[in-house]
């Protein structure tokens, strides 16, 4: 084995040891979209919860956090490029990790596709509006993706430092407006009033607020995508995902305060109908022509939101080709960057199929919106999944470690949570083409059944092994086995 990378991966494999926690914790924030989080949720948060938005962004936190601690937890027993579909493997069983690798690949690798279609068309709006100018919302979309495509097939390393690098500027550029609103606040003046829920407009409408602003949290996940890659991956990647919301959680309600005093609190009812971005016109109030800074950080967070699902969903397909649970030609390393090179480039192709034929076929924010409720609904499964292997995992396997808050209370609580969000982004039903979402989902299901009944047919065994590949690798180069006991422990357990 190369000495160079002694601890998780054969040297034909990921590039081990190369990243530490903080590109591991940014893979999170960029996944997340803080800018786009902020952007795309205050004017409905507004228009909801009315004064009470930003109490809305904390009360989603702490739910996010409720079922992030607990499925964490699982990162810290099976470090591996599969993730979810690792855990799940693990702790519920083959063919449930199969269908959650299966969905989960699939919706981070079209997200790229919908959001460049997005970017490039608000982009288009916003330009042609205030300058006169028309820039195809095409070419946009086009060239963030083929950038992404370069970038992620140049190494983690590159990616990292441009996820870095991308985030950092998004965040602080719309911190800068919410800074902005509370030194120089519209009509009302600064208060604290919004951190109460009790000012919102109205209960039910708090409740709507909060739903859509858990959607607002996902993302944190994909930091168990590079733990392959990372140092220490038991020890990173929890404190990356933990870390990654307590940040976000923050940077929400604080720019949500912000841009709502920025705007006014005596008329936000303004705020809640205005055609233009709530972002955009407290910009243009504070900083005249430096209102194209915002647009700036719209267009880093989509590239680094691209980056990061691209970075996931490659790495989940490289494991699931790794145990022949897909085409095994998605596992291909390239030999000098040590990417997964032809997953890398099948995703770019599909993402830029997406954005330029599905943006044209029903307008570049539907595809965005579709994909968007496409992914809240596979999300809810994909949490739901891994709580159930959290508690079968601490009360089987593991219930030396059982805390029951943490392993049994964080998960029926959140299970409960993601369900009522799953309600409440489907009733009533969107309009068409948005109102899709869950025949695209059901078609996805029946297409990954129909690939596990014929993996169960082929007579091969290997795609049940995935959760034991990486624990195999670290035994090898002399790692610590607790994740093999706890593997082999839950294997003997199945098979009784």
């Amino acid at each position: 084995m190369n000495d160079d990378h002694p601890h998780s991966t054969p040297a034909t494999g990921l590039q081990s040891n190369s990243v530490g926690l903080v590109t591991v914790l940014m893979q999170s924030i960029a996944q997340i979209a803080p800018a786009v989080g902020v952007l795309t949720t205050i004017a409905f948060n507004t228009q909801q919860a009315g004064l009470g938005a930003p109490s809305a962004y904390i009360a989603a936190f702490i739910i996010g956090l409720i079922v992030a601690v607990s499925l964490a937890q699982l990162g810290k027993h099976f470090p591996s490029a599969g993730g979810f579909y690792t855990y799940v493997s693990a702790t519920v069983g083959p063919s449930a990790g199969f269908m959650v690798g299966w969905l989960y690949s699939w919706i981070v690798a079209l997200i790229p596709g919908g959001l460049a279609a997005f970017t490039g068309y608000v982009l288009q709006t916003e330009i042609s509006k205030n300058y006169g100018i028309d820039v195809p919302w095409q070419y946009t979309a086009a060239a963030i993706l083929l950038v992404v495509g370069y970038i992620a097939y140049k190494g983690i390393k590159t990616s990292g430092k441009m996820l870095t690098l991308l985030s950092v500027v998004e965040m602080l550029i719309v911190a800068a407006l919410a800074m902005g609103g509370l030194i120089s606040p519209g009509e009302g003046g600064v208060s604290l009033a919004g951190f109460n829920p009790a000012n919102s407009t109205s209960s039910h409408g708090f409740f709507l607020a909060v739903v859509l602003s858990i959607f607002a949290f996902t993302g944190w996940e994909g930091a168990a995508a590079v733990a392959e890659e990372a140092r220490n991956p038991r020890k990173v990647i929890p404190q990356a995902i933990i870390g990654s919301l307590i940040l976000l959680g923050v940077y929400y309600v604080f720019c949500a305060w912000g841009i709502q005093t920025g705007w006014g609190i005596a008329h936000l009812d303004t705020l809640a109908d205005s055609k233009d971005s709530p972002a955009f016109a407290v910009a243009h109030r504070l900083w005249g022509n430096g209102w194209i800074l915002i647009l700036l950080a719209l267009l880093n967070s989509g590239i680094a939101v691209c980056i990061a699902c691209t970075v996931d969903s490659t790495r989940n397909w490289y494991a699931m080709a790794r145990a022949e649970a897909i085409p095994g030609w998605l596992k291909k390393i390239h030999p000098v960057h040590r990417t997964p090179h032809a997953a890398i480039l099948t995703q770019t192709i599909l993402a830029l199929v997406v954005a330029l034929v599905g943006g044209s076929f029903m307008q570049p924010d539907q595809a965005f919106f579709l994909l968007a409720t496409l992914a809240t609904i596979i999300y809810v499964f994909v949490y739901f999944m891994g709580n159930i292997g959290v508690a079968r995992f601490f009360t089987t396997v593991m219930r030396k470690d059982l805390n029951v808050i943490v392993h049994i209370l964080f998960p029926i609580i959140s299970t409960i949570a993601l369900f009522a969000v799953l309600y409440y982004s489907l009733v009533p039903l969107p309009e068409p083409p948005v109102g899709y979402a869950p025949i695209a989902f059901v078609v996805l299901m029946i297409l990954g059944l129909w690939r596990l009944v014929h993996l169960k047919r082929s007579g091969s065994d290997t795609w049940k092994t995935l959760s034991r590949y990486v624990v195999e690798n670290e035994n090898r180069a002399g790692a610590s086995s607790q994740p093999a006991s706890s593997a082999a422990h839950l294997s003997a357990a199945r098979k009784a």
